[in-house]
Order: C-alpha cells, then structure tokens, then sequence
C-alpha cells in the first residue's frame, strides 16, 4: 500500500455519524413543503452533497427552506457523533507528523454548532467547507482548493469518504481516494483503498 503524507478526510459519514441528523430532518422538510413523507431511502442522495443542492434535485429549494432544514437539523444534534475509535487513531495520525484535512460539503455555520463540538477540530490545519469553492462536489473544486492552500502534490494525498461523490472529487482532482467503509452504505468500485475500520487508517502513512 502507498503510504501518503496527507489524509483529507470528508466530515459526514466519514467523520462523524450524521445519518440520523440529516435524513430525519430532510424527510420533516420535505413533508412541510409538499405534504409527502418520503422514505429515508429515497433521500440518502442528500448525503455528501451541499444542502442547497439536495433540496434544488427536490425541486423545492429556497433560502427559506434551507435555513428551516438547517434548524430542523440542529434539533438533532444529539444523535451527531464521532465513529468509535476514530478520535484516537486521528490523534496518533497528527501525533506522527501526517498531515491532516477536511474536505466537507457543510456550510461554515453547520460546521460550527454541529460538527466543531465533537472535537476534532484541532488536528486539522487545513478545512475546506462549501463558502470556499464555487463548485461542489462531485466536482474536484474543493479538493483543488486543499491542494493550492498546502502545496501538497496530489499523489502524496489520500482523501478519505464513504460516498461515490466523495471518489469522483478525488479522482478527478487526482489524488487517491478511500473508502470509509465503517459509514459507508454505497459500493464504491473506483476506490483505491477499502478501509473496514477507523484503524486501517494507520496503514495509509509511515509516519
């Protein structure tokens, strides 16, 4: 295995467990607008892409109605948390010298009330959130920006994800990618890696 000098990680799925958080409270949204009440199911497409554009592909976006999901969502904040064992293996990561990022679809103010708290904030240097780039994913922008910020070479990066989304940033920003597969519910074919658990992670650097 090709051991990388940074690990850019995404935040929901990845990071943190934020499934409940997102799909309960986007069926609730999508229930206010429409009067539907949606299968969980046929909402994980939410997952991994930024807020307005979720609700945009459910034809019923509006600030309004992004700023009522964002506030439907905070009141499941409770449910949010770190996958077992991830804390540590990112302190013995940053520890060790490896350089450590976020690339995230999370605007800066959902990143701050509902994601900063868990506390990881500290080991990275680098967090690219959706203000930063004028494209999102799927599209390589935001990966593009983590590399023009830290001058890193694309094949000394691994970005780290658990959506297919996630991978065609990476790919087509030219870095590797790894699937979380602790988050993941999508096969994803074109992955370098298939990391089963938060330890896998240690196999990814020397240092």
């Amino acid at each position: 295995m090709k051991h990388f000098d940074h690990i850019v990680f995404d935040v929901d799925g990845t990071l943190a467990d934020t499934e409940e958080s997102v799909l309960s409270s986007l069926v609730q949204i999508v229930q206010e607008e429409t009067g539907k009440t949606l299968p969980r199911h046929e909402l994980e497409f939410a997952l991994g892409i930024p807020g307005k554009d979720a609700l945009e592909k459910l034809g019923i976006y509006s600030q309004a109605t992004l700023d009522r999901w964002c506030q439907v969502a905070a009141s499941f904040k409770s449910t949010i948390s770190v996958f077992p064992g991830l804390l540590e293996v990112i302190a013995t990561l940053a520890d060790s010298g490896c350089k450590l990022g976020i690339v995230s679809s999370r605007a800066r103010d959902e990143y701050t009330k509902e994601i900063a708290p868990l506390g990881f904030d500290k080991y990275f240097e680098h967090i690219i959130l959706v203000e930063d780039t004028t494209e999102h994913k799927p599209a390589p922008a935001p990966m593009l920006e983590y590399l023009r910020r830290t001058g890193a070479n694309p094949g000394n990066v691994v970005y780290v994800g658990d959506t297919v989304y996630d991978e065609q940033c990476a790919t087509s920003a030219g870095v590797s990618f790894a699937r979380a597969a602790w988050g993941s519910h999508q096969d994803i074919p074109n992955a370098t890696y298939n990391l089963k658990t938060p330890n896998d992670l240690l196999t990814l650097t020397t240092k």
